[in-house]
C-alpha cells in the first residue's frame, strides 16, 4: 500500500476515538467479526468504499472530507493486489499475505521488468483458459530469467501467489477461490514442468518422461506388472527407454510432490514394488516449507543431516535408511543433500533448473543402461 494511503487509513483510529467509540463497539454496531477495525486502521486490509463510507458516517465524517488532504506526490502508486513487487537496489522484493502477516521475500539480481514478463506469461495463458499450461510456462519463464534463484522459492512464493491474484485471471472469473484452484492445478503443473524441463535432453539418451492418458498409463503399468487401481492413481510420471530395435519400454515411475507434507508415504507401496523389480522409483520435490511470518524462510522439511547434534527429520530417515524411494531430488537450495561418502540406503540430491544434465538425469540413464546390461 502507498505510504500516504496507509497513513490515511491509520487516521481512522483518531476519528474513531474522537467519536467516542472503541474498536469493539464499532464492530458490534456494524456487525463485523472481531479484529476487522484493527486491520483497517493498521492498513493491513483496505476497506471497500461502502465499508469506509459506513465507518466515516458513524464517526460523523464524509468520504470527501476524508480524502481531501491525500497527496501521492511523485511516488508511483501500484495496483493493490494479492502479489506485488518492488525493486530495492538490484533485487526484487515480493509482497503477499501469509497467514496473518504481510510477508516479503527477496529475489536477488532481479528487476520489476522481469517480474512483469513472468506475470504476462501467466496472464496471457490464463486468458486462453489453460490454467495448467499457464502455471508451467510461468514457472519456466521465471527460472529462465533467474537461474540463480531458488527454484522452490519461485514456485512457492512467486508462482503460487501470482496464480492466486484475482487480477491475473480474466474478469469473468473474479472472486473464485484461487487457493483451492491452485491445489488442483498446481500438482499436475509441477509434473508437467519436470517433463518439459528434462525431455529434450533425455531424448538424446533414448529416454522419455510421459504423462499418458489413463488407458495408455494402464497399459504401460501392466507391462511392469502393476495392475491395481492404487498403482494407477499413484503413478505420476512414467519413464520410458528406447531399446536398440527402436521399441519403447517403461522402466519406472517418477513421484512428484511440491512438499513432503503431501502424504509421500502413500506412494511407498508402489515404490516398494518398483524397487523390488529393479525399476526406477525416485521422488522429485520442491520441498516447500515455511512458517507464516513477515519474512518467511523456505527451509524445507528435511532438516539436518545425520551425524550431527540436532535431531534428524523422520522424512530424511524414510529416504536414507528405509529407502521408500530409490533416490530423492530436491529443488530447494536450502535443503541439505546426503553428505558425500555417507553410508545410506538411498541418497538425497539438490538440483536446479539451470541444466537438465544433472544428478536426476544421470540416475535415469544409469538405471536404463543397467536394465539393458550396458
Amino acid at each position: 500500500m502507498h505510504p500516504e494511503l496507509a497513513a490515511l487509513f491509520r487516521s481512522l483510529t483518531d476519528l474513531r476515538v474522537s467519536a467516542g467509540y472503541t474498536a469493539e463497539a464499532v464492530e458490534e454496531k456494524l456487525v463485523m467479526g472481531p479484529g476487522w477495525i484493527e486491520r483497517f486502521e493498521s492498513g493491513m486490509d483496505e476497506p471497500s468504499f461502502g465499508t469506509l463510507a459506513a465507518l466515516l458516517a458513524l464517526y460523523g465524517h464524509s468520504l470527501s472530507d476524508f480524502f481531501e488532504s491525500l497527496d501521492f506526490g511523485d511516488e508511483a502508486v501500484i495496483v493493490d493486489r494479492h502479489l506485488a513487487a518492488e525493486e530495492v537496489g538490484e533485487s526484487l522484493v515480493l509482497h503477499f499475505p501469509m497467514g496473518s502477516h504481510a510477508a516479503e521475500v527477496t529475489i536477488p539480481d532481479a528487476s520489476l521488468d522481469e517480474f512483469n514478463q513472468v506475470l504476462l506469461v501467466l496472464r496471457d495463458e490464463l486468458a486462453s483458459g489453460s490454467a495448467r499450461e499457464a502455471i508451467v510456462n510461468c514457472f519456466l519463464k521465471a527460472v529462465e530469467l533467474w537461474p540463480h534463484a531458488n527454484p522452490s522459492d519461485l514456485w512457492y512464493f512467486l508462482v503460487a501467489h501470482a496464480y492466486q491474484d484475482d487480477f491475473n485471471h480474466p474478469a469473468k472469473s473474479a472472486g473464485k477461490d484461487w487457493a483451492q484452484s491452485w491445489k488442483r492445478a498446481g500438482g499436475w503443473s509441477l509434473e508437467a514442468i519436470f517433463v518439459n524441463h528434462y525431455n529434450k535432453y533425455l531424448a538424446t539418451q533414448g529416454i522419455r518422461l510421459d504423462m499418458p492418458a489413463p488407458d495408455e498409463k494402464k497399459r504401460l503399468l501392466g507391462m511392469m506388472g502393476l495392475t491395481s487401481q492404487a498403482d494407477l492413481e499413484k503413478s505420476d510420471v512414467l519413464v520410458l527407454g528406447k531399446a536398440p530395435d527402436g521399441s519403447e519400454h517403461p522402466f519406472g515411475v517418477i513421484h512428484v510432490k511440491a512438499s513432503f507434507a503431501e502424504r509421500r508415504t502413500d506412494d511407498a507401496p508402489l515404490s516398494a514394488k518398483l524397487i523390488r523389480s529393479n525399476y526406477v522409483s525416485p521422488l522429485l520435490t520442491m520441498d516447500c516449507k515455511a512458517s507464516p511470518s513477515a519474512k518467511p524462510n523456505n527451509r524445507g522439511e528435511l532438516g539436518p543431516v545425520q551425524g550431527g547434534l540436532e535431531k534428524v527429520s523422520s522424512k530424511r530417515l524414510d529416504i536414507e535408511e528405509d529407502r521408500i524411494f530409490d533416490a530423492v531430488f530436491v529443488y530447494n537450495r536450502n535443503s541439505l543433500p546426503t553428505p558425500v561418502g555417507a553410508a545410506t540406503a538411498a541418497r538425497i540430491y539438490i538440483c536446479t533448473f539451470a541444466d537438465p544434465d544433472d544428478s536426476f538425469s544421470r540416475h535415469l540413464i544409469k538405471k536404463w543402461k543397467d536394465r539393458q546390461g550396458i
